[in-house]
């Protein structure tokens, strides 16, 4: 547009100089009509650009609803292949090959203030949607965020971690005897969260969440609605080479089919790391869970389990992690006794997106009457985005 008025001022000028000095009448007459076109497109011109400002005044949020509809989602693809062996030869998995697992994830902004997750699982040649919520944040007010769907319930550490991402092959007997094996306590339900800055080496998160209570071992299977929460906090000290985490969790709901008798779930967990340097890193972990369980009779049912384990990742060529792990549990139904389990673990990665891990278990089993030495041999890869990474550890 600017171009355009330079052009019809230099032609004023030269229609004025040649007016003054040239007898060319048919020449000035010339100049004079391509001015006049000149004029016709100028205004021709602002007409549109008004129109469009108008436009876009009138209906912004329209196209700014059809752009995220138009999103694709990242999809992410993860497998996990399994060789178990054991001398228990009641053991129905003894010797046995198996894809233990593939997830097939979606995941991807649908607006400036929604973040949408699907994951499927593939099981046993079954499919059941894993996760299926969405995070939205920066439109409450205090700057609270909201998780409502399906998901991984923030109880304990590992629980809404995937398997795939664990530095161990199996699930610890705790987590298994209170949340459930396989993949831990999920449930349908809404999360809130507030995370808090306390400083510039210290954070916390405290959340609230109400479920549906989708739990056989722990509560009565969605009769009643499970009530909880966690606390977190993190502090990082030693110009960040190291820092200790520490959570707090709390669960209630009913644990009988009529829904009368309350069961309480707590938790604690801590961690403590430390980086040698870039790739090197030493890892302290454990959890503790006790549940405590309404009878009739005049005392609750009290149980408990903890594992403490020790990780040091290392890179040599390729990367590697080490680890050792100690379990002890009782049952949430059942405290006459506990099953206890010293596990060496390893991880070998040839890249990011793919490892093979190894997990020697010996374990005394009272619930079953016998004693074991396990062998898990697993080989685990992803593709897109959602990586099998151990970056939690």
């Amino acid at each position: 547009m600017k171009k355009t008025i330079l052009s019809i001022l230099m032609l004023f000028m030269v229609t004025s100089l040649f007016a003054g000095e040239s007898d060319n009448q048919k020449e000035i007459e010339k100049l004079k009509a391509e001015i006049s076109l000149l004029s016709r497109q100028l205004q021709s011109m602002t007409n549109q650009l008004e129109k469009l400002e108008k436009d876009v005044k009138e209906a912004p949020s329209s196209q700014q609803k059809s752009v995220y509809q138009n999103q694709n989602p990242d999809i992410s693809v993860t497998g996990t292949f399994r060789y178990m062996g054991t001398d228990d030869k009641k053991d129905i998995r003894r010797n046995s090959l198996k894809l233990d697992g593939s997830e097939l994830n979606f995941s991807k902004a649908v607006s400036p203030y929604t973040r949408g997750n699907v994951t499927i699982g593939f099981y046993d040649d079954e499919a059941h949607v894993e996760e299926a919520y969405a995070d939205l944040a920066y439109s409450l007010p205090w700057n609270l965020n909201l998780r409502v769907g399906r998901f991984l319930v923030n109880t304990g550490y590992i629980n809404s971690i995937h398997s795939h991402d664990w530095p161990f092959a199996v699930m610890p007997f705790p987590n298994e005897y209170f949340y459930g094996g396989g993949h831990g306590y999920g449930d349908d339900g809404i999360m809130i969260s507030k995370h808090l800055d306390i400083d510039d080496q210290t954070y916390g998160q405290i959340s609230v969440n109400a479920l549906n209570g989708n739990n056989t071992l722990m509560f009565n299977n969605g009769q009643t609605k499970v009530f909880g929460g966690r606390v977190l906090f993190n502090r990082y000290f030693n110009d960040f080479d190291d820092d200790i985490q520490i959570g707090l969790n709390y669960n209630q709901g009913a644990h009988d089919a009529k829904g009368d008798l309350r069961a309480d779930i707590y938790g604690v967990d801590a961690m403590y790391r430390h980086r040698i340097n870039q790739f090197d890193k030493i890892t302290l972990l454990g959890e503790y869970i006790k549940s405590s369980r309404e009878q009739l009779a005049p005392s609750n049912l009290d149980a408990y389990g903890y594992y403490v384990a020790g990780i040091y990742k290392f890179k040599r060529t390729y990367n590697w992690h080490i680890g050792l792990e100690y379990d002890y549990s009782e049952k949430p139904a059942n405290n006459t006794d506990a099953t206890r389990a010293k596990s060496i673990f390893a991880g070998w990665w040839f890249t990011e997106n793919d490892r093979l891990q190894l997990q020697f278990r010996k374990l005394e089993d009272p619930f079953k009457g016998r004693d074991s030495n396990e062998i898990w041999l697993q080989f685990i890869w992803g593709m897109g985005p959602h990586k099998p990474h151990l970056a939690n550890f």
